[in-house]
């Protein structure tokens, strides 16, 4: 009998083994995952130059984005009452339709800055899925491929980038504003496919099937007080304020990284608007490279041990960007090469842990409660860095370097993390 060790070789690789265990709303939510990535991955890295085309100064490109976090607290507060009381998967539904499609179309005919307001505020709406789709996805999940599940819905995003030459070959015919009203028109199309697909072949988790139960005569007010008790066992538990910290650190790190990264780029580097969308495409490779084959040396790692790398390598990344030249694209390559190697580390990880650390009854209202904290504690960065952009366009960067070397005195202080086995 022939041997194929290569297909040997990928078949026994743990993400492989992950995939294939895997049943039910996991392996759907993965399968279908593209059809939200590939468009996003295609508009996201523009969003910030298309509201600059449109004529967004940096303040309001920062104030849409506060306004966002103000308006996801809300949502992410009342965002586990509806999940447990619909049930995760028509809540799924739902609100991913309203926080992406809709404000997708809004985008696409967008004139000024009151029209990327009221899209931004029907987008922060999403926080209600980020509550329902964690909960569909991971309550199905086994315990021990929670942190590789998270990662190949990292891979179904580092894959979908590679669709980012149609940006750069689109920008070499017509101008960016008229390439990207297209691009987000028909984004709408694909995630609202991607949120029917996902409902019509998932189903309901047996948690969800429980809580909707419980919940069935309870009312909404009543349910929403009840947060006050799940509030306290947050602050009074160590290990769910851990978690609090890490989600609101890389929540924060990314406002500037995502956002003011392609402005800053441009505007300060020269760098050409048409090789944008060349970044996000190195940035997935290195991201694939580093899940093939440092992916099974970091699972060894205890989850402290790998984020306190990943912190040092955005450190470096950082330093890196800001000491760059004028025009020098190998320098901007480089720096991307190491902040995507530190978001490979850090993301799937604070998502391991938000699942690890929770009690799995009141999953949903811990989690909304999580959102809403993290976003609670966020909402003044986005006008801050904008402001901080217009002072200095490096000042963001110095400011996400604060960020990291915080994550860092975190990691190395927390006792729940040295004694976590997983």
């Amino acid at each position: 009998m022939k041997s194929y060790p290569l297909r040997n070789k990928i078949r026994n690789h743990v993400l492989v083994q992950t995939f294939i265990a895997l049943k039910g709303n996991p392996k759907w939510s993965i399968c279908t995952e593209p059809l939200w990535f590939i468009p996003y991955s295609l508009f996201s890295p523009y969003q910030a130059l298309y509201m600059r085309k449109i004529g967004l100064s940096s303040l309001e490109i920062g104030t849409t984005l506060s306004l966002g976090f103000l308006l996801q607290v809300f949502f992410a507060f009342i965002g586990g009452a509806l999940t447990d009381k619909m049930g995760r998967r028509k809540a799924t539904v739902i609100f991913d339709t309203i926080s992406w499609s809709i404000p997708c179309f809004i985008w696409a005919f967008s004139q000024n800055f009151w029209h990327f307001l009221i899209a931004a505020a029907v987008n922060a709406s999403f926080q209600i899925t980020n509550t329902s789709w964690n909960c569909l996805f991971i309550e199905d999940c086994p315990p021990k491929h929670i942190t590789n599940a998270f990662t190949l819905i990292q891979i179904c995003g580092m894959l979908s980038v590679f669709f980012a030459p149609i940006s750069i070959w689109l920008l070499k015919i017509y101008d960016l504003v008229s390439v990207f009203r297209v691009i987000f028109f028909l984004s709408g199309i694909s995630m609202t496919a991607k949120f029917l697909l996902l409902y019509r072949f998932g189903g309901e988790t047996e948690i969800g099937r429980q809580r909707m139960e419980e919940t069935k005569n309870m009312s909404y007010f009543s349910m929403l007080t009840g947060y006050k008790d799940i509030f306290f066992q947050i602050i009074r538990s160590s290990r769910m304020r851990l978690v609090v910290y890490i989600m609101t650190l890389t929540n924060i790190l990314l406002i500037a990284t995502t956002n003011f990264f392609s402005l800053y780029i441009t505007e300060s580097l020269y760098i050409s608007e048409e090789l944008v969308a060349v970044f996000p495409l190195i940035r997935t490779i290195i991201m694939i490279l580093f899940v093939v084959f440092l992916q099974n040396l970091f699972h060894r790692l205890r989850i402290r041990n790998s984020m306190i790398i990943g912190f040092f390598i955005y450190t470096a990344s950082h330093i890196l960007l800001i000491l760059c030249p004028q025009k020098n694209l190998l320098l901007v390559m480089l720096y991307t090469i190491l902040e995507s190697s530190a978001y490979a580390i850090i993301i799937p990880r604070k998502d391991a842990l938000m699942a690890l650390f929770v009690d799995e009854k009141e999953r949903s209202r811990i989690y909304a409660l999580y959102n809403m904290l993290m976003i609670a504690l966020s909402v003044p960065f986005g006008s801050l860095i904008g402001w901080l952009y217009d002072l200095n366009p490096s000042y963001p960067f110095y400011f996400n370097i604060c960020v990291f070397l915080l994550g860092l005195a975190i990691l190395f202080l927390s006792k729940d993390l040295r004694q976590e086995k997983h």
